[in-house]
């Protein structure tokens, strides 16, 4: 039976670092999270532990899903403890909430585990995992062995970027050494992105394996429009974890330590950063201020090609979609739309599609008509070259090929504002 500790309170206090104090476990937390209440965990107990497994939640908070598997972990001799981030401090389940968690408050809970003499795994998930990671490299200031991580989603950016920009990850990324074993959705844009999160995660001396789970979407073991292959894969779960811990049981003997900070990659301070978007714009298109020149030719679902340089003279409206992405099956009519209202004009709309199997596309499209071409982009090539992280991604290009406007999000592309703004392009000389 799972029971709940409460191993400190987190007081409002000067900007002075994290102390325990001599009468019970008072910690002080930074002046600028605002923050009061005791940290409370569920744990599942295991009747003779062979390992703590630290499950740190991500921005959805604690799942039912999550603490069933938590159960059967405990049955297979697996010491689960389930942090309560949310209620414990009074807040809600959001990716803002998430970000107003000091890592210290994790920290402490690495090495309270770590003191019980059992090796460690920590766990999490989506926006959560840049939290535990953040708290690793801070718990690993000093020798540690005995830890390994797995990340299921991870997302690690300091913010999601700006369609066609760089993604900058968290500097903790960089400097983490650890066993990580990451498990990726494929129906995902990230899946197109997961050697650069080798690379970074390694760049600290982490040992990282990648394991691609085919035809899920993100938070396929949760979600509530779960496809029948999510849940499908979903009922594996236990065993894809006990998997990876397997996999990473040979590289925890090792003796680690944080990187120093010559090896982060990126400011943490995400205001300083030009290219990263703060939300997408619901009234009219974002100007792009990136790199110019990217490449694209693809074939459509008839096998011609389609080279982006042979459109010159032609604004293009250069979409990224795929038919399991309910935003992009939402403004695809609108699409439609556009281009009927532009007809006879030189304009024309390209949408790639990520990676999905000709014979679901055209499922897709018999419900769903368009009168614009569909491009196929099955290695994800085009999606790196134009830095797509979020779907539906969506680039606007001007008659001499620059690129004017840029977008992450659903729209509704033929609202009056933004037909206006293609308009003025069409109308440029």
């Amino acid at each position: 039976m799972p029971y709940w500790i409460v191993p400190c309170l987190l007081v409002l206090s000067g900007p002075s670092s994290w102390a325990a104090e001599a009468a019970g476990t008072v910690l002080e937390a930074r002046a600028e999270t605002g923050l009061e209440g005791e940290l409370e965990s569920l744990v599942f107990e295991a009747e003779q532990p062979r390992a703590n497994v630290l499950w740190v939640p991500s921005e959805h908070g604690v799942l039912p899903q999550e603490r069933r598997l938590a159960e059967r972990l405990a049955d297979k001799g697996l010491t689960v403890t389930l942090p309560n981030l949310f209620e414990s401090f009074f807040l809600p389940a959001t990716t803002s909430s998430l970000e107003r968690i000091p890592p210290s408050v994790i920290a402490e809970e690495i090495q309270r585990l770590k003191a019980q003499g059992l090796p460690l795994i920590v766990i999490s998930a989506n926006q959560g995992a840049a939290l535990a990671v953040k708290a690793l490299v801070e718990s690993m200031q000093t020798p540690q062995s005995d830890i390994a991580v797995v990340l299921f989603n991870p997302n690690l950016y300091v913010e999601t970027p700006q369609a066609g920009q760089k993604a900058h990850y968290w500097p903790a990324v960089s400097r983490l050494d650890a066993p990580v074993y990451v498990i990726q959705a494929e129906l995902s844009p990230w899946r197109w992105h997961l050697p650069e999160l080798q690379q970074t995660l390694g760049a600290g001396g982490s040992d990282v394996f990648l394991r691609l789970m085919p035809d899920v979407r993100d938070r396929y073991y949760f979600r509530p429009d779960a496809l029948a292959v999510e849940n499908a894969q979903a009922k594996t779960l236990l065993q894809d974890v006990l998997s990876a811990i397997h996999t990473l049981i040979p590289y925890m003997d090792a003796t680690r330590q944080t990187a120093s900070e010559s090896n982060q990659t990126v400011e943490t301070d995400k205001t300083t950063r030009p290219d990263v978007a703060a939300k997408p714009d619901s009234v009219g298109l974002q100007p792009y201020t990136g790199p110019q020149n990217r490449p694209l030719q693809l074939v459509d679902m008839a096998g011609t090609t389609h080279n982006l340089k042979d459109y010159r003279g032609q604004v293009v409206l250069l979409n990224f979609w795929a038919s399991w992405c309910p935003p992009c099956v939402h403004e695809i009519p609108s699409m439609t739309r556009l281009k009927t209202a532009l007809k006879g004009q030189p304009f024309e709309i390209l949408a790639a599609n990520l990676a999905e199997e000709k014979p679901q596309i055209e499922s897709f499209l018999t419900e769903h008509p368009v009168n614009f071409p569909i491009l196929l982009d099955p290695k994800g090539s085009a999606v790196q070259a134009w830095r797509v992280f979020a779907y539906p991604s969506t680039y606007v290009i001007d008659k001499q090929g620059t690129i004017r406007y840029a977008l992450f999000g659903g729209h509704e592309w033929d609202d009056p504002a933004t037909l206006q703004q293609i308009e003025a392009l069409i109308r440029e000389k």
